[in-house]
């Protein structure tokens, strides 16, 4: 059994071939955290230039395109030997991606027309959308049509306040049903669950679903999982802010239900739990589902398969239970923040999405992420940071990664995401606004090809400079996790993932690179060329830069 975690330092992926996703210390105490390595080596600082052969090892320079199609780089007097890593990429806010032509001689045909604008629609892996992603896109998409409901007057006070006074308690070992979604694409279809309250904390209560043996979750396992959630709670929403507390009883509900099993069996993987705001409001014809309450669906261990796909009881408990609640947790306090509190919409999902991953690295659980970036670096010009509907595995790898970064970068990083969520605005301005950087770092655009540039150069010794680069991950002594980002290592997560750095093609003196929205393209250059002339739509948020390695 894993210890407590007792403080945090401020500052889906593949199982058996299926997919998972979850829809400083003080004085006296130790803080559990250690270094690691990584991220060392090379230049202490990075400065930029205006031109390639001006470089040393470590130094940026950027390439603006403006409002030009074209720009061309020449690389009259750079030495022998010395080698570059170009990033072309696309720093849109909408989604869109773009395309962008790169040739080394300009005696080469002339490029064909570019459509401004263009969405980028390269073909995902057959697993890009599991059961996971499926029922997030619907919950996500239905909250937006929920935000437009009134909750009572005589709720709204509850609605808005997670710390109200208890007006109805839970009682150890009672039985209540739960109306529990069952379909992947329906957010009206149910079935009735019965669940015995098994343990109550301070932030926290914990319903187990009657069918569910002990051997397959034990009382010894409810407590562990219940003790470290109520912990994780108080924490989260002391960084965040307060979910919503409709019932008036002061307590978030967790209820584990192997129908979750039987959710991610319909679509052939896996999904670990879920919230969905529809419980905030009134139970109604238009609203069948409503269990009236703050409330996160989880999975239960499955060893034998009975319910779905086969999850073993080591593997629950370490990774997907411990990371799925503060997950969960945070589209909660987030819902509560952007609707019932500031009368906005809810956040868009790619942004949601981004925070939940991110929150499971800062309460200790960092063990999921490592498998979903470790998928977007492999080819990060396919799958961009910002989309338009909900994110898959790849997409939020890289929501995380790119909000590691920022919160890493902030003067203030709990407070950065704070003002996340205290917000009725969402998406890249929401960033813009919470960030509140330097007149040189306050932008989305900026935001973004620094993100792009440190994921370039983390771990590869080539700068230590933080402006440019992750800082390294540390242990958790307290839960055994790793808590931030390594580019270059086993990631140490239960799964075996190793990762390898961001995908570097090989840069042979003519590419068409097409980029989704808010990411980038990577390329190596060995030989180096005369010039090199790049081609794109005026207008089209296209940006380059080239990091000079040796």
């Amino acid at each position: 059994m894993k210890t407590k975690k007792i403080k945090r330092v401020a500052g889906m992926a593949i199982l058996a071939g299926f997919l998972v996703a979850g829809c400083g210390g003080s004085e006296g105490v130790d803080s559990g955290l250690s270094a690691g390595t990584g991220n060392s080596g090379g230049t202490g600082i990075t400065n930029t230039f205006d031109s390639p052969a001006e470089m040393g090892v470590g130094d940026i320079m950027p390439i603006e395109f403006g409002d030009s199609a074209q720009v061309t780089v020449d690389f009259e007097g750079v030495e022998s030997g010395t080698r570059f890593i170009l990033a072309v990429g696309s720093y849109s806010e909408t989604g869109l991606g773009t395309s962008i032509q790169m040739a080394a001689d300009l005696a080469l045909p002339e490029p064909g027309p570019l459509t401004k604008g263009m969405q980028i629609m390269d073909a995902p892996e057959d697993d890009a959308y599991g059961p996971a992603e499926i029922l997030s896109a619907w919950l996500r998409a239905s909250e937006s049509e929920l935000a437009e409901f009134e909750i009572p007057a005589d709720e709204a006070s509850l609605a808005i306040n997670s710390k109200a006074m208890s007006l109805k308690a839970a009682s150890l070992g009672s039985t209540e049903t739960f109306r529990v979604l069952s379909s992947l694409m329906s957010t009206t279809s149910y079935v009735e669950v019965a669940a015995k309250v098994r343990c109550v904390g301070e932030e926290v209560v914990f319903y187990i679903d009657t069918s569910v043996s002990d051997s397959e979750l034990s009382d010894a396992d409810v407590q562990e999982l219940c003790h470290d959630f109520d912990d994780m709670a108080a924490e989260e929403q002391d960084l965040l802010g307060d979910a919503s507390d409709v019932d008036g009883d002061g307590k978030v509900h967790v209820l584990m239900t192997s129908q979750i099993n039987k959710l991610g069996a319909l679509g052939g993987g896996i999904i670990t739990g879920y919230f969905y705001a529809a419980d905030l409001y009134a139970r109604s014809s238009s609203n069948p589902v409503s269990n009236h309450r703050e409330i996160i669906y989880t999975m239960v261990p499955d060893p034998s398969g009975h319910y779905g796909v086969t999850i073993s009881h080591e593997f629950a408990m370490d990774n997907l239970l411990p990371a799925v609640m503060p997950h969960e947790l945070q589209h909660a306090i987030s819902y509560n923040q952007h609707v019932l509190v500031n009368g906005g919409p809810p956040e868009d999902s790619w942004l949601n999405e981004g925070m939940s991953h991110l929150i499971e690295d800062l309460m200790g659980y960092n063990v999921e992420n490592p498998s979903r970036y470790a998928m977007y670096l492999a080819s990060p010009s396919t799958y961009g940071l910002v989309t338009q509907g909900s994110p898959n595995l790849m997409e939020r790898g890289a929501a995380y990664l790119f909000l590691r970064f920022l919160y890493e970068q902030a003067e203030d990083g709990d407070a950065f995401l704070r003002a996340l969520e205290d917000t009725s605005i969402r998406g890249a301005q929401n960033i813009e606004e919470a960030f509140n950087g330097p007149a040189d770092f306050n932008e989305f655009s900026e935001f973004v090809s620094r993100w792009v540039a440190a994921l370039a150069m983390t771990d590869r010794g080539i700068s230590q400079d933080r402006r440019y680069t992750y800082e390294p991950r540390v242990l958790n002594g307290s839960t055994g996790n790793w808590e931030g980002v390594c580019l270059d290592c086993e990631a140490q997560d239960g799964r075996g993932t190793v990762l390898n750095g961001v995908n570097l093609n090989t840069y042979l003196g003519y590419h068409v690179a097409n980029i989704d929205g808010g990411t980038a393209k990577f390329f190596e250059i060995s030989t180096i060329p005369n010039e090199i002339r790049f081609d794109g739509s005026s207008g089209d948020d296209n940006f380059a830069m080239l990091i000079r390695t040796q």
